[in-house]
């Protein structure tokens, strides 16, 4: 009789999605579940696109493939900027493009290469590479440029860079 029970606890326990708690499904989740408010879905949509990310074992792993993520955005952003109306490049393209951007790339490197030694070091950098792309939308708004791709890109970075911070976090408690 023990041993009957034994094997249906076991074929419960295995097949059973409901008996493993919602934390340890994916690290990825708990990531999004502290970002800004508001942003928790686009967060999850975002994180579930890379497969690196949604399989991640721990949160070194999930923070390094959000960083690599984050920088990999911010350069398309900084050359997708670069090349906005290259001939008559307004100085709020130019700013976004030469002192942001660079800015904000910078800053994920540096939280890229803290997150072991200084996690608390890459949190803060990571939240410093949102300064970026916040700076170039309030000069691309005051000069009145409405392109909805670079507000896309400097939404997205914005929020790679809290996504980043917070996973960062994770690293710390």
């Amino acid at each position: 009789m023990n041993s009957y029970l034994f094997f249906t606890l076991s074929i419960i326990l295995i097949f059973s999605d409901s008996l493993i708690p919602a934390s340890c499904i994916n690290l990825y989740e708990s990531v999004c579940d502290d970002t800004l408010h508001g942003y928790k879905d686009p967060c999850l949509r975002l994180l579930q696109s890379d497969r690196k990310i949604a399989t991640a074992k721990n949160y070194v792993d999930l923070t390094n493939s959000i960083l690599d993520m984050a920088l990999a955005k911010a350069t398309y952003g900084q050359v997708y900027i670069s090349n906005f109306n290259k001939k008559n490049q307004p100085p709020a393209i130019k700013e976004c493009a030469t002192t942001h951007y660079p800015g904000c790339i910078s800053s994920f490197k540096k939280a890229k290469a803290e997150l072991v030694k200084n996690p608390v070091a890459a949190s803060y950098a990571a939240r410093l590479a949102g300064d970026g792309p916040d700076y170039c939308a309030d000069a691309i708004k005051a000069a009145n440029i409405d392109d909805h791709k670079i507000f896309n890109i400097n939404r997205m970075v914005l929020l790679l860079s809290d996504i980043a911070s917070v996973s960062a976090r994770k690293l710390v408690k």
